[in-house]
C-alpha cells in the first residue's frame, strides 16, 4: 500500500492511490481539545503542534493542519482604521475606494513573521510525524480584498463597483503569490484555498464569474507553476458555477451542500474530490452508526477511480464526537478493501 503522503499526491496530480485519506481539515477542533485560544496556538507554534500532532494521534485521521495563514492583511493594512474608524490591526474592513488602495503598505515576504512561524511547525511537524500530508489554509486574492473591503461592501462592490473590487484582488496578488511560493518551499503539501463567501448562497453566478473566478484563474496558475498542489473548497452551494470553478486549476475540490456521487459523474474525469460528510447534522450530531453507514457510501461514491478524500464538509466542530471521527476513519478502511 502507498504511503500516506503518497497517495495524496498521486490523488491530487491525477494518478490512482490505494487509498483513500481521511484528511478531516480538523483545525478548531484540536485547538479545543487542548484548551487553547486561536490567539494562543497562532502566537505559540509549539502549542499548534502540540495540539494537531496529539489530536491527529488519539483520533487516528490523517494530515496536519497548521492554520490561516493571515499575515498579508496585517502587514498591509493593519495600520489602517476601519470603517468605525478604529485601528484593530487586523486589516478587515478598511478599504473602500481607489484612494484607499493607495494606503496598503508593500508586502514584504521576508518580513512577514506568520511565514517564519509555520516555517518552523512545518519543522516540527515533518519530525514528529513524517509521513502526515501538512497542509495550511491560505486566503486566494479574491479572499484577501473581501477581508480588506469587509463583508458588506464588499458584497455591494461585487454589484455595483466591481472594478474597484477587482482592482484590489490585483494589488495583493503578488503577495498571495509570494507567500504561497514560501509554503511550498518549506514544505507543505497542499494549500487548502476557503472560498465561503462566493458561492450561491452569498453572490450570483454573474458576479462570481465577473469579480472572483478570473482572479483566481491568474493566481492559481501562477502559484501552480511553482509545483504547488491546490484544493480548492467550495463551500456553500456551488452547482450552478463548478463550471468555472473548473477552469481555476484546483487539483481537487473540497465540496458540500452537493451530492458527491453527482459531481464525481459530472467532474471526476477533470479534478479529485474530497468530503463530503456533514459536520454538523451527521458528524457532530449523529450516531456513530450513522456517521460510518454515510462515510463508507461517500467513499464508495466517491473513491471508485482511486481519487477521493474523505473528510467533513468543512472544518470539524469541536463539539464533534470522538468515536464518529473514528467511526468515519474506518469507514474509509472499509472501503478499502471493498475498491482495491
Amino acid at each position: 500500500m502507498m504511503g500516506k503522503r503518497e497517495a495524496l499526491h498521486a490523488i491530487l496530480n491525477g494518478q490512482r492511490a490505494d487509498r483513500i485519506p481521511v484528511i478531516m481539515n480538523a483545525f478548531s477542533l484540536p485547538v479545543a481539545r487542548y484548551g487553547y485560544t486561536m490567539a494562543q496556538v497562532m502566537q505559540q507554534p509549539d502549542k499548534m503542534v502540540e495540539c494537531m500532532v496529539g489530536t491527529r494521534r488519539q483520533l487516528g485521521y490523517d494530515g496536519l493542519c497548521l492554520g490561516v495563514y493571515s499575515g498579508i492583511t496585517r502587514q498591509i493594512a493593519g495600520h489602517l482604521p476601519n470603517s468605525e474608524g478604529k485601528i484593530v490591526g487586523d486589516g478587515d474592513d478598511v478599504i473602500h475606494s481607489f484612494e484607499d488602495i493607495k494606503k496598503l503598505k508593500e508586502f514584504h515576504v521576508k518580513k512577514c513573521p506568520w511565514l517564519e512561524k509555520m516555517k518552523y511547525m512545518i519543522y516540527r511537524m515533518r519530525e514528529e510525524e513524517p509521513d502526515e500530508p501538512i497542509y495550511v489554509i491560505v486566503h486566494t486574492p479574491s479572499s484577501v480584498a473581501f477581508t480588506l473591503m469587509g463583508a458588506k461592501p464588499a458584497f455591494k462592490a461585487m454589484v455595483k463597483n466591481q472594478d474597484l473590487y477587482k482592482e484590489l484582488e490585483r494589488v495583493v496578488e503578488d503577495a498571495v503569490v509570494e507567500s504561497c511560493n514560501k509554503l511550498i518551499d518549506y514544505g507543505v503539501d497542499f494549500l487548502w484555498f476557503p472560498m465561503p463567501n462566493f458561492g450561491g448562497y452569498c453572490i450570483s453566478r454573474k458576479s462570481y464569474e465577473a469579480c472572483i473566478s478570473e482572479s483566481n484563474i491568474r493566481a492559481n496558475k501562477r502559484i501552480k507553476e511553482h509545483g504547488s498542489n491546490i484544493i480548492i473548497h467550495t463551500c456553500g452551494l456551488y452547482d450552478d458555477r463548478f463550471d468555472l470553478v473548473l477552469k481555476e486549476s484546483g487539483d481537487a475540490w473540497h465540496i458540500s451542500d452537493t451530492k458527491t456521487k453527482k459531481v464525481k459523474e459530472e467532474y471526476g474525469e477533470y479534478v479529485a474530490l474530497m468530503g463530503n460528510i456533514p459536520c454538523c447534522s451527521i458528524l457532530m450530531e449523529g450516531t456513530e452508526q450513522k456517521v460510518y453507514d454515510y462515510a463508507l457510501q461517500e467513499c464508495l461514491d466517491g473513491g471508485y477511480d482511486g481519487r477521493f478524500i474523505l473528510s467533513g464538509d468543512c472544518d470539524l466542530s469541536p463539539l464533534t464526537p470522538d468515536e464518529n471521527i473514528v467511526a468515519a476513519v474506518r469507514a474509509a478502511k472499509d472501503a478499502e478493501k471493498i475498491l482495491f
